[in-house]
């Protein structure tokens, strides 16, 4: 299976919103997430059922100078430092105003720019025991699980933030990201596909009915649209208008270049998604799924140096991309150097021994690169390691029929040329041994070499040694 598929999934997790008893955390490895709070619900209009809240000339004014010290951090760089320092400063604030929701919020917050996310964590968590309907920090602990890899509790956090503040920007995008990802696992126009695409585009509609210059929703959109294009190529234009419209906005955004890539993908126009692939690697060169991309489709181009290099890249920003040490392999591979394959693959299998790709792949550079390259008696154990290896892939899951079907085609191939070799074998130690070649006579040459007076004429004697050529 050196087949690696373009990486299209959506904007994820992109933002970052601005704006009881002990807590346990979702950060570790396993187990899901202190659940949110439950029954949430948004706060009322002001002056409808609950009083307007008044926030005292001290409050205001403590607030304020914490937040000008964060924004001028913002304009400039964050270091671990200056969020520490802007987190005591919210959390001073928070000292003399302890309902002071809005100063816990940018505690975390402050946490959440340097990615110290066991602080943000507990921070936002903190908020939340103020306000349980605090949807700011109810979406930012989604991100931060999201991250963690708790998905579905994840979604749990933008839900409930989405109740309590249905402007939510962020919490939005995400949950309308998650649902595009559930869609692409689905059969295009099946009632379950449907539904989901029908919430993901009543998200972003909201998300456009807040801010209609949002680059991110506009971009998403179109990556919804795409799908189910095999069906109905409507869906590709309905994607490019929606994409023409990011592009006003902010054309270099990372995510919406891409985008165009997998749009150029689709309409089979690979050189120019592959010069989107790149603007997107230029506008973020942080961008793990561009670079993917860059790295898929240059291979399709036997570029196999420039996949080496993107490749090498997400692994470094990555470590655990599963698909970037196989397309890391088949790039090595491609430039012959068949060690550094096969420990990318190894890595891969390390990695994930769940996944087929590694065992597929192994077998292929097995079969075809080195038993190829050896004398027939070393291949037979090299062959057979190949066929060990598809075996293997075929006991994983999830395993396409096509994939399957081609794995046992590899078995019973290697299988016939083994037993070709093996009759050559024998064939050759069955022949009888070469008849020794004839002795020279006394003062002759040795074998095949001119004897010392010179080469005689083709058919002539060679003169006596020594002696003068006959008269003629």
């Amino acid at each position: 299976m050196t087949k690696l598929n373009i990486l299209s999934s959506a904007v994820l997790a992109l933002l970052v919103a601005c704006g009881g008893g002990k807590v346990g955390t979702g950060l570790k490895a396993g187990g899901g997430v202190p659940p949110p709070p439950p029954n949430v619900t948004p706060d009322p209009p002001p002056g409808k059922t609950q009083p307007a809240r008044v926030v005292s000339v001290d409050e205001k004014k403590d607030y304020e100078s914490a937040m000008a010290a964060f924004k001028a951090n913002d304009k400039a760089s964050w270091n671990e430092s200056s969020c520490r320092g802007s987190a005591d400063r919210f959390a001073a604030v928070l000292r003399s105003h302890p309902k002071m929701v809005e100063a816990q919020f940018m505690v975390g917050l402050s946490f959440h720019r340097c990615n110290l996310m066991s602080d943000a964590e507990k921070a936002y968590q903190d908020a939340i025991r103020i306000k349980p309907n605090h949807g700011q920090s109810l979406s930012n602990l989604g991100e931060i699980y999201f991250r963690a890899g708790k998905v579905e509790g994840a979604k749990q956090y933008w839900d409930s933030a989405i109740k309590a503040n249905g402007k939510l920007i962020a919490a939005r995008v995400n949950v309308a990201s998650l649902e595009l990802e559930q869609m692409r696992k689905l059969a295009p126009q099946s009632p379950e596909w449907k539904k989901l695409e029908e919430d993901a585009r009543f998200n972003l509609s909201n998300v456009l009915g807040v801010d209609s210059d949002s680059v991110t929703a506009y971009t998403l959109y179109g990556l919804i649209y795409m799908e189910g294009f095999q069906k109905n190529k409507n869906r590709l234009d309905l994607a490019k208008l929606l994409l023409d419209e990011a592009k006003k906005r902010n054309e270099k955004f990372a995510p919406l270049q891409n985008a165009y890539g997998l749009y150029y993908m689709h309409r089979n126009a690979l050189s120019e998604a592959l010069q989107h692939f790149q603007s997107a690697v230029e506008a973020n060169p942080k961008f793990v799924e561009a670079r993917m991309n860059v790295g898929l489709t240059t291979l399709g181009f036997r570029k196999y140096d420039t996949a080496k290099e993107q490749f090498s890249q997400v692994v470094s920003l990555a470590p655990k991309q599963y698909d970037a040490y196989i397309g890391l392999g088949v790039a090595l591979r491609g430039l012959k150097d068949f060690d550094g394959a096969e420990a990318q693959y190894n890595a891969a299998q390390k990695l994930d021994s769940r996944r087929g790709e590694a065992y597929y792949n192994l077998a292929v550079l097995y079969k075809d690169f080195r038993a190829t390259k050896q004398e027939p008696q070393a291949s037979i154990s090299t062959y057979n390691k190949a066929k060990d290896y598809f075996r293997q892939f075929l006991d994983k899951p999830g395993a396409s029929p096509t994939d399957a079907a081609e794995a046992k085609e590899q078995i019973a191939l290697i299988d016939k040329t083994v037993t070709q070799t093996q009759k050559f074998i024998q064939q050759m130690a069955n022949q009888p041994p070469s008849a020794p070649a004839p002795k020279p006579a006394p003062g002759a040459a040795p074998g095949g070499a001119a004897p010392p007076g010179g080469t005689p004429p083709a058919g002539g004697a060679p003169p006596p040694a020594g002696g003068k050529p006959p008269k003629k």
